[in-house]
């Protein structure tokens, strides 16, 4: 008896001090660790989230949501999420269709009449989700000049939708915002409500998002950053304010604000098909290869999370300082959410990073 008590405690010591020396690093530690180096080393500013099946296994905020009053970032600070808007628009696009009060292949001047005498009458509902409109892209190539005045979606397309079209309807892929204001004029027809509104109460009301919306210019709106862009033309890389800009410019396209506690039930939403139905689903993350792998809302690709191969949705978005990554894993259910209120961090390194973590 006496021996086995001796074996007994010198287990319970050496069972004390090896797991310290052996045991892996929980999730959390290791994404606070990657994580947090990376901020340290690029100035990020911002929340980065990462969560398994809808469940948040690391959420971290970092640097100043406000310089001038050195105010930090906190997990429940809301940002502009810049083109991620255009996914709650492809949702509310989808939920149309499966309403049958929106059809993917027919053309938009079957809702929009007033558009019946213009080179993009024949575009369709996916040309438009897919950017293979083929008209022009000059809200890309005129900088923040487009948005440095109130624009409403019928004002928008008026002013860059006109002209011959750059090139034939489904031919080529071409980025751009007007593809996106148009199916906002889509939807405020058929559904005979504002983009807000639809927003509002088909998204964000049945879900809970209470930090999420679309942004006006002159709202006051709690806890939402400012952001900050690095002056590239100046060699000391000096932090500046973002210029002005009207986000009500950007509309569906890119007006929107949230959390990404927020951006995450949406993530779940969509992974758990509460917002559209399988077939739906399904249709919205089908990537048009041709395209480039663009999708409804997203790209989608294969890719390697966590040392797996297997496919991603992505979906991304910048105006000035203000900066988003959204990644899902669909096959394992990992998913990635960075928001930042700053130009100064790569995004797409973390992203690497991120997804490098098993």
């Amino acid at each position: 008896m006496r021996v086995l008590l001796h074996l007994v405690a010198a287990a319970a010591v050496l069972g004390a001090a090896l797991p310290a020396a052996t045991a892996a690093p929980s999730k959390a530690a290791s994404f606070a660790t990657v994580v947090g180096d990376f901020a340290k080393a690029s100035h990020f500013r911002g929340v980065v989230l990462v969560a398994d099946h809808g469940k948040p296994v690391y959420r971290q905020a970092f640097g100043l949501a406000n310089e001038e009053w050195r105010q930090p970032n906190t997990v429940r600070t809301r940002f502009r999420i810049a083109s991620v808007t255009k996914t709650f628009t492809a949702v509310l696009v989808m939920q149309a269709v499966e309403a049958g009060r929106l059809h993917l292949d027919a053309p938009i001047s079957t809702w929009l009449p007033a558009y019946a005498d213009q080179p993009f009458a024949a575009v369709t509902v996916d040309e438009l989700l897919t950017y293979a409109s083929g008209l022009s892209d000059r809200d890309q190539t005129e900088g923040m000049t487009p948005y440095q005045q109130p624009l409403d979606a019928a004002a928008f397309v008026a002013r860059f939708g006109s002209g011959p079209l750059q090139s034939p309807p489904g031919s080529r892929f071409a980025y751009k915002n007007i593809d996106y204001r148009l199916l906002e004029q889509l939807l405020e027809a058929v559904e005979g409500k504002p983009f807000a509104t639809l927003v509002a109460e088909r998204i964000a009301a049945p879900l809970g998002l209470r930090d999420t919306a679309v942004l006006r210019s002159g709202d006051l709106v709690p806890r939402l950053a400012s952001a900050y862009v690095v002056d590239e033309a100046d060699a000391t890389a000096t932090l500046r304010a973002d210029p002005p800009y009207f986000p009500e410019s950007f509309g569906a396209a890119g007006g929107m604000r949230s959390t990404v506690d927020d951006l995450l039930r949406f993530d779940t939403a969509l992974r758990e098909q509460r917002l559209l139905n399988a077939q739906s689903t399904a249709t919205m993350l089908r990537p048009h290869e041709a395209l480039g792998y663009v999708a409804y809302g997203f790209w989608t690709y294969p890719c390697s999370v966590a040392g797996r191969d297997t496919r991603c949705a992505e979906r991304q978005g910048a105006i000035q300082g203000s900066n988003a990554l959204w990644l899902r894993d669909l096959d394992h259910g990992r998913s990635f959410i960075v928001l930042s209120n700053s130009s100064e961090a790569d995004l797409q390194k973390l992203k690497g990073l991120l997804t490098d973590v098993p």
